[in-house]
């Protein structure tokens, strides 16, 4: 390989690398292709981001954890994803007992023990005050406060409303990433010898040699450019969400690596959506099928909980507020949303002749009725 083909051979494979996003646990990311305002979403350990400067990605994670006036405990209930992120551990602390909350390497560490993933549902601070606030109050007010708590992390007209902004926003980078990335496609074809004069004959290779240097100027001041510009409605986003906005300012180092440059939309998203419930980003930007997948599995895992092994009594107490405040919360966003709950547990149609049951958390089907799904839920009988 030459030393031309070789350098564009780099630059692209860094392009399409440079949106990779690997992590050590599942997680949702809501990936928009074209830069609509749907996004598909996907629960798993690696995302992409679109090639394309218009596509944006919006992560999201389940809560790893649970809440109740009584404490906390670091069992999932109302888990969105399949198979569900649990814990190597299981934990519940009392709030009045919570004396240090601090954050290593990705993990919450209550009172010297790794408690949850940090998803930044509650950062340790945010944990601190929490545990701090709870403690001198009385089992109703700290129900309050943590309904409250509970209603911020579901509010898709939030998050709709940010995914509108967002676009608005971008839309001058994006055009300016497109022109930059049209250039970078005709440089990379002239370095590869496609616009010889073999293939566009003397006079047209003549005059793409002449334009050159003026070309070369261009993608340098649109690649300058449109990182100032950046800059410029990174600090407008910040603005507007009131201190709320991207913390991690991606644009000097995508000063230095071009290919993360032609995403300036998908680097400025990156930290502009709050942490929230999977079922409220679903609400929000996913298309009906597959946001009733989401909503399907977090309400079948309230109705058909798993149990967690070696749980004691504070987690069966913690766990049975929580599962019942989610599941009213969820009852009263989806009634607003106009979701029919009921349609989404309709029974499956048989996959087969042979089918008699199914199971009605993970929808599996069994050719015998009676009896339960090797994890616990019993069966049903296909109608």
């Amino acid at each position: 390989m030459s030393d031309p083909a070789l350098l564009v051979a780099v630059f692209w494979v860094l392009f399409l690398l440079d949106g990779v996003e690997v992590s050590r646990r599942a997680r949702w990311s809501l990936l928009s292709l074209w830069g609509g305002r749907r996004a598909r979403p996907a629960w798993r350990r690696w995302h992409v981001l679109s090639p394309w400067p218009g596509g944006w990605r919006a992560m999201a994670d389940d809560l790893p954890f649970s809440l109740a006036p009584a404490g906390l405990c670091n069992w999932p209930a109302g888990a969105a994803g399949r198979p569900a992120n649990e814990p190597a551990a299981l934990q519940a602390w009392r709030w009045e007992d919570i004396a240090d909350v601090r954050e290593q390497d990705g993990q919450l560490i209550i009172n010297g023990k790794k408690f949850c993933t940090a998803t930044g549902h509650l950062r340790a601070d945010e944990l601190r005050a929490l545990a701090a606030a709870c403690g001198p109050l009385a089992a109703g007010a700290r129900a309050a406060l943590l309904r409250a708590q509970l209603s911020g992390w579901l509010r898709p007209a939030h998050l709709r409303r940010r995914t509108t902004v967002l676009r608005a926003r971008t839309s001058a980078l994006v055009t300016a990433n497109v022109v930059a990335l049209a250039g970078l496609a005709a440089l990379s074809a002239w370095l590869l010898g496609w616009l010889s004069a073999d293939s566009l004959g003397p006079a047209a290779a003549a005059l793409v040699a002449q334009l050159l240097p003026e070309g070369l100027a261009s993608l340098v001041l649109l690649h300058v450019g449109g990182l100032g510009l950046a800059w410029w409605e990174r600090r407008r986003l910040r603005r507007l969400a009131r201190g709320g906005g991207p913390q991690k300012n991606p644009l000097p180092a995508a000063l230095c690596f071009p290919p993360a440059a032609l995403r300036l939309r998908a680097l400025l998203g990156a930290d502009w959506f709050p942490p929230s419930h999977p079922v409220a980003v679903a609400l929000a930007v996913a298309r009906p099928a597959a946001r009733d997948e989401v909503v399907f599995n977090v309400l079948a895992d309230l109705r058909w909980p798993l149990t967690p092994a070696g749980g004691g009594p504070l987690v069966g107490e913690v766990l049975a507020w929580y599962r019942s405040e989610l599941g009213g919360e969820l009852e009263h966003l989806l009634r607003r949303e106009k979701i029919d709950v009921a349609a989404l547990f309709t029974p499956p149609v048989p996959d087969g002749a042979a089918s008699r049951a199914y199971c009605p958390r993970c929808r599996a089907q069994f050719v015998t009725e009676g009896g339960s799904c090797p994890q616990g839920v019993p069966l049903r009988p296909l109608k």
